[in-house]
């Protein structure tokens, strides 16, 4: 894993941010201890490595939410009983940690400790997305996902109250807009569960790189290194068991949307009954978490999976543009396409078929955005370089990774996509 990779894939937030400028403003903010399922949720698993998901309209203060699956996360005080759960976070298999978007949306009480860079000053982060920032301290948490728990995990925290980092360095405050609000992201918060281990990797064990790690006084903050095991960190790997990837359980969706959806996160791939993979396809991806895609006579080589991304992203001058929600593809009638996807390192390939219909708000971009939160067929232009098979591919599918490095019963070590 080279930096660069890592963290482009961190920088696919750009999601959130592009949508919401489809919807009205919202207001307010907060987050609950408890996450209530929708009504018509469909969470299909059972099981103490079972996490429910849930898509709906967002927490409050976020505005024109779709296609986001949202789960309920649970921070400790390292080795205490004093904990707090955070509905809402983003569950997105193509970033890496787990980063709490505002620093008010966690009880002080709970007191989770600083994590530290060489040298024994606080370490923060410079979160880095498409279009814009996340800036806050890093901390230590004991993370509960379903029945197992990561220990003394880092994790960031956007706008952490420490007063060392209340001041967003040059380097990071340059790359765009601040996205530290659950307004601007549209989530309480982000778990990156994608195939990878940390969200920087070697590359910031050895080098201090702008925009990334830091070490902060009372008076400045630093370009940082920051070693393996005090990097933001994928929640998943670092569990206690069932720590070798997971699977994502969505039902499918009919051509319209429905208001809400629910499905299931279930960590370990083959180690427990409900995680077991039988008929899949395994497709082992590159150091990066990638694979090929070819979509009408292009391979596009930096392919991935991605349930951050809430549409399919892909470019195709031949389809039709919407004539009010212009980013989106709008062909006047549902068109079915397909694509071949390959590992270039186990040679699995396979075709997968896909429907692209309008989107159902473009008549009045504001009527019907707050009664489909689910809209299965989907599409926006995308990378030259790759296709992104965002949420809508994880629709009527189990869809399973495996992590870096860590070895299944029957599949082999990752880092792999099966389907």
């Amino acid at each position: 894993m080279t930096w660069t990779d890592a963290r482009t894939r961190l920088m696919l937030r750009e999601l959130l941010a592009v949508v919401l400028g489809l919807a009205l403003a919202g207001c307010g903010g907060g987050s609950s201890s408890t996450k209530l399922a929708p009504p018509g949720a469909q969470f299909t698993a059972a099981g103490q490595n079972v996490i429910p998901i849930t898509l709906d309209h967002g927490p409050p203060g976020a505005a024109g939410i779709f296609n986001v699956p949202y789960v309920s996360v649970t921070l400790c005080r390292p080795g205490t009983s004093i904990c707090q759960t955070i509905d809402h976070v983003l569950l997105d298999t193509g970033s890496y940690g787990l980063r709490i978007i505002e620093a008010r949306l966690l009880d002080p009480a709970l007191g989770l400790p600083l994590s530290t860079a060489p040298g024994g000053n606080p370490a923060g982060e410079c979160g880095q997305f498409f279009s814009g920032y996340l800036w806050g301290g890093v901390r230590l948490a004991d993370v509960k996902l379903g029945g197992d728990t990561a220990l003394s995990l880092p994790i960031q925290i956007g706008g952490d109250t420490d007063p060392r980092f209340a001041t967003v360095p040059t380097d990071c405050a340059g790359l765009g807009a601040n996205l530290g609000s659950v307004r601007a992201f549209g989530a309480n918060g982000v778990l990156g569960i994608g195939v990878l281990n940390e969200d920087c990797g070697a590359a910031c064990v050895t080098q201090a790189i702008s925009a990334t790690y830091y070490a902060c006084s009372a008076v400045t903050c630093t370009a940082s290194t920051m070693p393996l095991a005090s990097q933001v960190a994928n929640p998943i790997a670092a569990l206690g068991a069932n720590n070798n990837g997971a699977l994502v359980v969505l039902p499918a969706v009919p051509s319209g949307g429905v208001s809400s959806l629910g499905g299931s996160l279930i960590t370990g791939i083959d180690t427990q009954p409900n995680n077991q993979l039988t008929t899949e396809t395994v497709y082992a991806a590159d150091a990066s978490g990638n694979f090929s895609t070819t979509y009408r006579g292009d391979t596009l080589t930096a392919s991935f999976i991605d349930s951050g991304s809430n549409v399919l992203y892909f470019t195709d001058a031949s389809l039709t543009r919407c004539p009010i929600s212009t980013l989106f593809y709008c062909p006047p009638a549902p068109i079915t396409l397909s694509a071949v996807n390959t590992s270039t390192v186990n040679h699995a390939s396979g075709t997968v078929n896909f429907t692209i219909e309008a989107v159902p708000w473009d008549t009045n971009p504001y009527s019907n955005v707050i009664a489909v939160s689910v809209a299965a067929q989907l599409a926006f232009p995308g990378h030259t370089r790759s296709f992104d098979w965002g949420l809508p591919f994880f629709f009527g599918r189990t869809v399973a990774f495996g992590i870096d490095g860590r070895v299944t019963a029957r599949h082999g070590a990752g880092p792999f996509w099966a389907w």
